[in-house]
């Protein structure tokens, strides 16, 4: 993928790709949603300005988790009928990517895993069955259709503002599972919640 200086093809407001595996982009201006390709920025028709929630985090922020220093390159938003949660994306100093979640002020950290067996469709899962991930039985605790309401900044996965996320979470042996549905693919993630005071954001 591409990374480096771009302008927003809406509203041609500075663009900055920083992590070569990004695939998307929010103009945090305009609202602009575009893919990143390895030719450049791609728009895709599609804005969506966030309402602005106070937040510790915020993109382009920088602090340290855990003993591990990060830099905050996205948010995205997720509305559902019981209200809406944030995601933040995280960049670390050792290389990897840290998920956040935010809700209503409670943070839970989730990092990305691959899926090494297919999982039944989202319709199929039920709350309160025991489903096999990985190889491993995780229980099912809340299941969601929910609608990506926008977001700014970068993202390492394919999103554009109004599409539908079906969300499973679940625990398994005590670690947090959320599994999202979107039509082009599934994304696993494996975490825990974290206290707010976990997380140092550098004024």
């Amino acid at each position: 993928m591409a990374s480096g200086e771009f302008n927003c093809p809406s509203c041609a407001a500075p663009l900055h790709v920083e992590n070569r595996f990004s695939k998307v982009v929010i103009c945090q201006y305009c609202g602009q949603t575009c893919s990143v390709s390895p030719e450049g920025l791609d728009p895709t028709g599609e804005k969506a300005q966030l309402a602005d929630f106070e937040s510790i985090l915020s993109v382009g922020s920088t602090g340290s988790f855990r003993g591990r220093d990060f830099k905050v390159l996205g948010r995205l938003r997720y509305k559902y009928d019981g209200g809406f949660w944030d995601e933040w994306f995280l960049s670390m100093s050792d290389g990897k990517k840290l998920w956040l979640q935010e809700d209503e002020g409670e943070f839970t950290a989730f990092e990305k895993e691959t899926l090494t067996a297919p999982l039944p469709p989202f319709d199929e899962i039920s709350v309160g069955s025991m489903l096999d991930v990985n190889g491993k039985q995780a229980f099912v605790t809340e299941k969601n259709k929910a609608l990506i309401a926008g977001g700014v900044g970068e993202l390492y996965f394919a999103v554009t503002p109004g599409m539908t996320a079906n969300c499973v979470d679940g625990n398994c042996g005590g670690q947090l599972l959320s599994i999202e549905f979107t039509p082009d693919e599934i994304n696993l993630s494996v975490g825990e919640e974290v206290p707010i005071d976990s997380i140092v954001v550098n004024s």
